[in-house]
């Protein structure tokens, strides 16, 4: 059996627990089409500990389908997700769509010191657990507040408005293509969806960023001995995030008020 056979097997088990995420293609049709996929694999001790799957949206990046072993949960796994996905996001030229080595102009100066850009678009991920959007925020994601918006017309608060309408569109469009499909297969995943719609929140981190290293990772060195480093890592990275985020603090929605 085939590591890719493996992996379908063990994924296949999760997608069809776990309704917030997308719905399983058949062990069969997972094997074949996971290589074809940028996505995140985690390992322990031989076995898959962690997955994760990144798309392109609208010049966009998403971070999708992120799921954890049930066994494994706590552990610590959900960052090291997060963590490879921002190393991906800053150096793979291809996840973006560019061309390997890019364009070359020798005329620029700054282009010559610099180097070509990869980023183009920012890194965005969806989630309504609690433990993965303290993973995102460790990793350096912004939690975007709801507020009114003029694509919304005022008529509502909404943190996916936040986004550029290009994406924006991307993201709809293939939620509806998604959302379709499931009408036929599993419609008890489309009234789940509904149902908690409004409990997903949106998480960014922009390109300008995109080299600072994340609050967890650089906050680790500076600690002192005492406290868990994990909780420790939560904590101030929480308090690092929020800290930058231009808006109002009763802005921001408590995680259970799920508004």
């Amino acid at each position: 059996m085939s590591e890719d056979e493996r992996l379908a097997i063990w994924l296949d088990v999760l997608l069809k627990s776990e309704l917030d995420l997308r719905p399983s293609q058949g062990v069969t049709r997972e094997a074949q089409k996971g290589p074809q996929i940028p996505r995140i694999i985690i390992l322990e001790s031989g076995d898959f500990a962690g997955y994760a799957e990144l798309r392109r949206a609208g010049g966009a990046i998403e971070l999708a389908t992120v799921v954890v072993d049930p066994e494994l949960r706590g552990k610590g796994f959900a960052h090291q997700i997060v963590h490879q996905a921002w190393e991906r996001w800053r150096q793979d030229p291809v996840l973006h769509g560019s061309q390997l080595g890019g364009q070359v102009d020798l005329s620029n100066p700054s282009l010559v010191e610099k180097g070509s850009q990869v980023v183009r678009g920012p890194l965005i991920s969806f989630t309504r657990d609690p433990a993965m959007g303290a993973a995102l925020v460790g990793g350096g994601f912004t939690m975007m507040p709801r507020k009114r918006r003029a694509s919304r017309l005022w008529l509502w608060n909404s943190d996916f408005a936040a986004l550029p309408l290009r994406i924006q569109f991307a993201i709809g469009f293939d939620r509806l293509k998604r959302g379709l499909r499931l009408l036929f297969s599993e419609p008890s995943r489309i009234k789940h969806f509904i149902r908690n719609s409004r409990n997903y929140r949106l998480f960014v981190r922009i390109p300008e960023n995109a080299e600072r290293p994340p609050p967890r990772l650089h906050l680790r060195s500076e600690r002192e001995e005492g406290v868990p480093s994990d909780v420790m890592g939560q904590m101030d990275a929480v308090a690092f995030t929020m800290a930058e985020m231009e808006t109002e603090n009763k802005e921001i929605t408590a995680w259970d008020e799920g508004e």
